[in-house]
């Protein structure tokens, strides 16, 4: 599997639009949480992670003649704007695009098979279509997406890539089942999470020796958890730990992994396999690695997850704020679990 390099990110959630500016609410510990106008099944309202109406495209006549379900209407404005961002910085040139989604089929939701083309015709995105591919497993489908991303890249690396993903938990018949579930935050739910929202995009480029300043990824890998929350194998959180492994094996020169940027959302589920992985695997880790988990200030993103994680590492690596080499890693709840590891040039 290649190298690449990240030559761009646009990143929209609760804390912000733009890595640097999340970043720095992350870095503070500045909480974008807020109450929603959305009631539980106790009538009190939703703590949630929501991006400000006004930061999100038009909710226009175009979107009305999708016909599209309210969910898809919201990811899809959330979307255009954080694309708009790079389709700018690449041009005219056809991209291929990686895209995350929720953990959704066609047959449920048809309207994902149409995403990728609505979203770049708003965005103003020239994309390869055959050459795009969509990646439906939750938080961990954009670092499936990279993965996929980077051994197209291994073939032809003349192609610019977009690895990205898109979410929102803004959907009354979703959350109504989270909440009966007992899996939304709440005053009577401390085992729980905090819903958000948001959109994430990593212009990934193969080849050349990078650029000073410039994100490295020098690998990712993914895997399957049988043991997934709502599996019929026992959850023995070895998913992470096994995907870990296999980007070990991929590496050509690890060294310890100076930082961390988790998909922790605050249920007890990830942090078993956050603890699996990490005792699993201690001798990849420097003694004084710094973790980072940025739900704990604009909720859980969902499908957005991953890719938001990886332009904040990227963001504060090239800041300084951070020492590299930094992993990331995200976990969904039908079994996908994913990671990445990237750093800066001189590091290497």
């Amino acid at each position: 599997m290649t190298e690449a390099v990240i030559s761009a990110t646009s990143v929209m959630c609760a804390a912000g639009f733009g890595a640097p500016q999340v970043w720095s609410s992350v870095r503070s510990r500045v909480s974008r949480i807020r109450n929603s106008s959305v009631m539980d099944q106790n009538f009190e309202p939703i703590p949630m992670g929501l991006v400000p109406e006004k930061a999100l495209d038009a909710d226009d006549a175009n979107l009305d003649a999708l016909n599209w379900p309210s969910r898809a209407r919201r990811m899809l404005r959330l979307a255009a704007p954080t694309l708009r961002e790079l389709a700018s910085a690449i041009g005219d040139t056809p991209a291929a695009l990686y895209l995350g989604l929720p953990e959704l089929t066609t047959e449920d939701a048809p309207w994902i098979d149409e995403f990728c083309e609505q979203l770049c015709a708003r965005a103003g995105l020239k994309f390869d279509e055959a050459a795009s591919q969509i990646f439906p497993l939750g938080r961990a489908a954009a670092l499936v997406a990279l993965e996929s991303a980077l051994q197209a890249m291994s073939a032809d690396s003349s192609r610019p890539i977009l690895v990205g993903g898109v979410d929102t938990f803004l959907d009354l018949r979703l959350l109504a089942t989270l909440g009966a579930e007992g899996r939304v935050h709440g005053p009577r739910v401390m085992d729980g999470f905090i819903p958000g929202e948001g959109a994430a995009f990593l212009w990934v480029e193969g080849g050349g020796e990078p650029a000073s300043g410039a994100t490295v990824i020098h690998g990712a890998a993914s895997t399957t958890d049988p043991g997934h929350r709502y599996g019929t194998e026992p959850a023995r959180g070895e998913g992470l730990a096994e995907a870990l492994q296999l980007l070990h094996g991929r590496l050509a020169s690890p060294g310890p992994i100076a930082s961390t940027f988790t998909g922790l959302n605050g249920e007890n589920f990830d942090a078993k396999l956050w603890g699996v992985a990490r005792l699993r695997h201690n001798d990849l880790f420097s003694p004084d690695m710094a973790l980072e988990h940025p739900a704990s200030c604009f909720g859980d993103t969902g499908a957005a997850t991953g890719a938001i994680l990886t332009a904040l590492a990227a963001a504060a690596l090239a800041a300084g704020h951070r020492q590299g080499p930094a992993l990331i890693w995200a976990a969904s709840d039908l079994g996908a679990r994913g990671c990445t590891l990237v750093d800066t040039p001189a590091k290497r």
